[in-house]
């Protein structure tokens, strides 16, 4: 007969016990397996909430103290992890229009990438901080200043300030809603 050993207070035989550890063992490596095969729920990074479409509208600042109205469509994509973002901004007026495009990584609170405006050939760098519901950019390149941008799911406001002293615009804004 089987010797009878104790386990957790119980008498069992080693046959018994034999039994038990392997279905541990089991048990165990089926769940490291699960969790493993499982990908974790990732956390949303701010860049989640403005991810779509947007529609409004703003008007341009110029140097020379006049302003004009625009029009505008926003688009913006990202990756799977929530870690980059894709904008695609377009805006017409009375004395033409613009298309800004820019490619944004985020990492740790930081928020670095590039731009593009496609009517006036002009590009560069964008650097900042990126909080839930807080976009700060300076960015350089063939047009210099900074922007920020104060989100949620359903809007934004966009405000952006122009340092380049050639360029005759010194500020835009925009507020947009979901479309």
């Amino acid at each position: 007969m089987d010797s009878l050993i104790t386990s957790g207070g119980y008498y069992m035989s080693k046959q018994q016990a034999g039994v038990f550890a392997t279905t541990a063992k089991l048990t165990a490596a089926l769940t490291l397996a699960l969790l493993t095969a499982c990908p974790a729920v990732a956390v949303p990074t701010p860049f989640e909430a403005v991810k779509g479409s947007w529609v409004g509208g703003g008007a341009l600042s110029y140097k020379d103290g006049r302003s004009e109205k625009l029009d505008c469509s926003a688009y913006y994509t990202g990756s799977n992890d929530g870690n980059a973002l894709t904008t695609a901004l377009r805006c017409s007026g009375s004395s033409g229009k613009f298309e800004l495009r820019s490619h944004l990584s985020y990492v740790g609170g930081k928020v670095s990438g590039s731009w593009e405006e496609r009517t006036y050939n002009a590009s560069g760098d964008a650097s900042g901080t990126l909080n839930p519901g807080n976009l700060r950019l300076n960015f350089s390149g063939g047009v210099a200043g900074s922007m920020t941008v104060a989100f949620s799911t359903a809007s934004q406001t966009v405000s952006i300030a122009i340092a380049t002293s050639e360029v005759p615009v010194k500020a835009m804004h925009f507020d947009f809603k979901r479309s």
